[in-house]
């Protein structure tokens, strides 16, 4: 088993190649074909999404008023209820519409045919949830507030943009809210 947390100043940042906003990757499977890959984006203006050809997406709105994504075949998905997940093909050609100004996103993809992704948003209060963890890896992201985790008597605080990874692990996971308000991302990362 291993279990570590991931910080912020961990984060590897870059530029969009059409200057449309930046990308914080927080992690990427280390193999030559990755198999998962979750990041933060910072949207600054309209643009077109890259493209991700065998990748399957899962897109959350952090924060901003939102924004409408416009796919090939003509479908709209409006983007405005915060920490709500929405999957779709990395293969579409997709673009972005901001509704008021610049929006933080919060992005999971995985390796069609190779692995999948459950995420769960979970609003947490000071009694415990199980969370049930299994897979190649599970990931518990702070959304906001302070968040704890305890597995195998071990605990661990989160803060808001904080991450525990855990690895080789198949106990219950128990997550509460330190503060009022606390809200955690778990994402299971599978594969097949």
């Amino acid at each position: 088993m291993t279990m570590r947390i991931l910080f912020p100043h961990h984060w590897q940042t870059q530029k969009w190649l059409n200057g449309g906003g930046i990308t914080h990757e927080l992690i990427k499977d280390d193999v030559a074909d990755w198999r998962y890959r979750l990041s933060i984006a910072e949207v600054a203006q309209d643009g077109p999404f890259s493209r991700f050809d065998g990748i399957d997406r899962i897109i959350m709105l952090l924060s901003g008023k939102g924004f409408e994504l416009y796919f090939g075949g003509g479908h709209l998905q409006s983007m405005v209820t915060a920490l709500q997940p929405f999957p779709f093909r990395g293969d579409d050609p997709v673009n972005c519409e901001l509704i008021d100004g610049p929006v933080r996103d919060f992005n999971v993809m995985t390796r069609r045919g190779v692995s999948s992704a459950h995420v769960e948003m979970i609003a947490l209060t000071r009694q415990r949830q199980s969370v049930v963890v299994g897979g190649l890896i599970h990931f518990v992201f702070g959304v906001q507030g302070q968040v704890f985790a305890e597995l195998n008597e071990h605990g661990y605080l989160l803060d808001a943009e904080q991450m525990l990874i855990i690895e080789g692990e198949t106990a219950p996971l128990q997550l509460s809210g330190l503060s009022d308000g606390a809200m955690a991302y778990s994402i299971a990362i599978s594969t097949r």
